[in-house]
């Protein structure tokens, strides 16, 4: 979870945060919402992906990196229950990385940091719901739920204030991507039943194989129906 956190999230706003900055201080508003735009679709783009794969596929992830050891077969359904949990919410955990700087570009962190400890107290009311329905995992889920609310607050904020308009294309666009995810989900979660990736526990290096196979077969599907239904990725590179 915090994998695809810190390589999209973080490093999306550390991107987009000067470049807004430049352009809020030259009152280049379309600019401004471009960036914001850009940023977005690239959160759909390689965020939704990334969150149907923790929501389908999290036995195999936490059985190759974790089951060895003291770990037996029974902490790693534990610990996958829970990592569906921050899957729920990994596009909000994402999408606050990238909307949070369109306030702060601003110089208003308080917006932000007022909605932080909103959704802070959700998160404990959160908690007295799904943990005694859930357990542990309900703690996880409570996170990524809270992180939904957060990033749709944050989005509705900036819409609110015209700060941000979406530029045309984006329901191609997200109808696009939802379909390479539904094959990419379908694969995932046809690899999840088809090998017994717990009873794999003495043969590592065959598990380690079998995960680098299925998440590269995966990644191929995805992008190929991406390019099959036109979506062209170097407008991405190009605005990037």
């Amino acid at each position: 979870m915090e994998f695809p956190t810190a390589l999209l999230g973080v490093a999306l706003g550390v991107v987009l945060l000067p470049q807004l900055s430049a352009a809020q201080a030259q009152g280049e508003s379309a600019r401004y919402s471009g960036l914001l735009d850009w940023g977005l679709r690239l959160v759909l783009l390689l965020a939704l992906p990334c969150a149907v794969a923790l929501l389908v596929f999290p036995q195999a992830l936490v059985a190759v990196l974790y089951h060895y050891g003291a770990i037996t077969a029974r902490d790693v359904e534990r610990t996958s229950t829970a990592l569906m949990g921050y899957g729920v919410g990994l596009m909000g955990l994402i999408g606050v990385k990238i909307l949070a700087p369109g306030f702060y570009a601003r110089q208003d962190i308080r917006t932000p940091v007022r909605i932080a400890i909103v959704v802070l107290v959700l998160t404990q009311l959160m908690n007295l719901a799904f943990v005694p329905w859930l357990g542990h995992a309900g703690l996880a889920l409570s996170i990524g739920v809270a992180a939904l609310i957060n990033s749709a607050w944050l989005f509705i904020g900036l819409r609110r204030a015209g700060l941000y308009t979406p530029e045309p294309g984006w329901l191609a666009f997200a109808l696009r991507v939802l379909l390479a995810c539904l094959l990419l989900g379908a694969f995932l979660a046809w690899a999840a039943q088809a090998v017994d990736w717990i009873g794999l526990h003495d043969r590592p290096w065959q598990r380690v194989g079998l995960l680098a196979a299925c998440l590269i077969a995966a990644i191929a599907l995805y992008f190929a129906c991406l390019l099959a239904t036109g979506l062209k990725l170097r407008q991405f590179i190009r605005r990037g």
